[in-house]
Parts: C-alpha cells; structure tokens; sequence
C-alpha cells in the first residue's frame, strides 16, 4: 500500500491520486491537519510492539505496518492549525502547541523510517536555504553574493539588493491587515537609515533575463522558462503574481552542464523530488537559488505538458511492489 503524507487542499495531491486509482494502485492520504481536527483518528499503541493505527470516513481502520512506501508530500505545516488558536497570545502556550503538534507527527516517522520513501523525511529535515546555497557553490553553481548580517555597515549601499526570509517565506495576519514575506528589493537609500536590524538575509540583485522553475524527479528535470522580468510586478519575483496579465511560461531546455549539475546537487542532498529556483542572468550565467522539497508542481506540469502528476504515480506504482 501507498501512504502519502500530505495536507488539506493540495491539488497536486489529489491529481497524482487520481492517477493512482486509474493505475489500479491502493493508497491511503493522510494529512497533518486531519490529525487534529479529529478528522483522523489514530491509535498508536507502545506495547508489547509499536502499533499505529489510523481511521476516518474515507477509509476503514488500517495498521500502518502494511505500508511499502511512503510519499512525503507536504506534512507538519503548524500555520494550517494556527486558525484554531485565534485568540490565543501567549506565546509560550504557542510553541507548547507546536512542540506537541510536531512531535505527533514525528511518531509517524520514526514508525515509518523504514519503509521506501519518495523523499526520506529525515532529508528533508536537513534542508535549509543556507545549506543548499553552499552545496550548490561546491558543486561549480553560481549563486547571487549572499551575506546574512544584523547591521547596513557591511552592505555596500551603492549597490541594490533583494532581501527574503532566512528560512522559509510566510504570509502573517495581524488584525484585518496581511503581510506577505517574500523576495523584496531594497534600495540603498532605504539601507541608509538604519545602523542595526534583526538579523536578515541579502543578495545581489541580478540582472535576470528570465527565472527557470525546474522540477526534479528521480534523476531528471523538468525545466520550465519564466518571463517575469517584463512585468514591473514580477520583476523580483515572479511570486508577486499578476492575475490579470500572467508571465509567458514556455518548456526550456537546460544547458547539459546545468542540467548535470542540479542532478547531482539533488543527489548530494538526498532529494528524489523538488522544485528549484534559477536565474539566468543577462551576463549568460544561471545562479541557483533555492529548492524546496514540498514545492507544487501543477504551474511546471501544466503549461509544459509535462504531465508530471502521471510520472510521480507511476514512480510511486514502482516503488509499491
């Protein structure tokens, strides 16, 4: 049996089990909100021998032992349960919250560690954005100047950068007002004002032709070209979508190097998936920015043709017997 880990409304999800189903292969979803709201019920018993047990109306009660693989999809996001606690402000009630709601899930890890894994989670612990960078430099990628730094003395203020999130980007609700931490520009005269500041992460902003979104599976990429940089919009990131004039996608063929390369980082990193993020610069070379294991794949899959979904349920198919 297939197991995907996954969270609520993730359509890539519910493509690939479309596929599966057609494909004649049993898989059981569950995901990390489920567990909470009482939509999944779980039983895990420590003896005489770990037992896990799972049930809900889409599926009887199953044992987990009698999974052969695992996907790990998207699982363990905490903002998705962050709705439920509206109200409360205690912020060391909070991280008590979330060091439960993570070690539950961790449960499902440790009994699952062995099984065969499209995405191993304890690689995708290890992920981060500062590692990535460094492993990809290691292995002949360009990146953008990088410096992460508390104070505007060690940027040279004559230069324009972009700055994002350390770790991962968010979107926060504060009363009726929503905040989006994204890739941003920042000018050098907006530098100026300020001598310290919590720690941040700033790159060099690069003259980008267009932005490669590559996803890989399994040793082979799928790379898709995107023209973001003529739409004032997108410009720094093609993120800050424009609904009502979207950028030109198109299929993109990867200079053999390049492409040998992201295969080997993905193998360095122990990824079997992922969706990665690439400039081509207007100076001719590609900087790689970052990967991230979870990252959808319908907006590579779809305007390419690439018919992904169908791939990752035939891969997973392979792995189940």
């Amino acid at each position: 049996m297939i197991l995907i880990l996954s969270t609520p409304n993730d359509d890539d999800t519910n493509i690939v089990m479309e596929h599966l189903a057609a494909l004649g292969e049993k898989c059981l979803r569950i995901n990390d909100l489920d567990l909470f709201n009482g939509n999944i019920k779980m039983h895990y018993e420590l003896s005489p021998e770990p037992k896990l047990f799972v049930e809900s109306i889409y599926f009887e009660k199953t044992d987990l032992s009698s999974v052969k693989c695992v996907w790990f999809r998207k699982f363990g996001f905490f903002d998705k349960f962050k709705p439920y606690l509206q109200g409360e402000t205690n912020i060391e009630m909070l991280e008590y919250l979330k060091l439960e709601y993570t070690t539950t899930l961790d449960l499902f890890f440790d009994f699952l560690k062995d099984k065969k894994w499209l995405n191993h989670y304890s690689n995708i612990k290890k992920i981060n954005k500062i590692s990535t960078l460094i492993a990809s430099q290691k292995l002949g990628l360009s990146i953008p100047k990088t410096t992460i730094t508390n104070t505007a003395d060690s940027l040279d203020l004559k230069e324009s950068y972009i700055t994002k999130s350390i770790k991962d980007g968010t979107v926060v609700n504060v009363k009726d007002e929503i905040f989006f931490f994204l890739t941003k520009e920042v000018k050098p005269k907006t530098m100026s004002r300020y001598k310290g500041f919590f720690p941040s992460l700033f790159q060099e902003k690069i003259e980008k032709e267009y932005e490669l979104r590559i996803f890989h599976l399994n040793g082979k990429n799928y790379p898709m070209a995107i023209f973001s940089q003529r739409d004032a919009q997108t410009g720094v990131d093609y993120r800050h979508y424009n609904y009502s004039k979207p950028n030109r996608m198109i299929p993109y063929e990867l200079p053999e190097e390049i492409d040998e390369k992201i295969c080997s980082l993905m193998k360095n990193l122990g990824l079997d998936t992922g969706s990665l993020d690439i400039i081509k610069g207007k100076d001719g070379d590609y900087y790689f920015l970052e990967v991230n294991p979870s990252g959808q794949f319908r907006m590579t899959s779809l305007p390419c043709n690439y018919d992904l979904h169908y791939k990752v349920a035939n891969h997973l198919k392979a792995m189940n017997t």
